[in-house]
């Protein structure tokens, strides 16, 4: 009967052992999670701030050529409205100065 008892003692440390050994490995692989989620939080943070930079860059570089595109249309628009003055400011006048008197 002792013996009996002593194998079940043995068994019940076995089984405490193996359920150790198990949690212990189960909170192993927990961290072990743990890190990977941590670590492709990061990275995905990381590669989503570098693609905002890019985007944001590649906004500015098309805004500022859009600006200037659009600096050197007025600007060449006055020149040619200078240009269109100086040649017909005369008849301008005289029109404007008719306009005037007729009414």
């Amino acid at each position: 009967m002792e013996s009996v008892i002593n194998k079940l003692a043995e068994i019940e440390t076995a089984a405490t052992k193996i359920m150790q050994a198990a949690e212990n490995q189960k909170k192993l692989q927990d961290e072990q999670q743990e890190e990977r989620i941590a670590k492709f939080d990061a990275d995905l943070e990381a590669e989503t701030a570098k693609r905002i930079e890019e985007i944001t860059t590649k906004l500015h570089s098309t805004t500022d050529a859009d600006q200037k595109k659009q600096r050197d249309s007025a600007a060449e628009l006055l020149s040619s409205l200078d240009a269109y003055y100086e040649q017909n400011h005369g008849t301008l006048s005289t029109q404007i100065y008719e306009n005037i008197i007729r009414k």
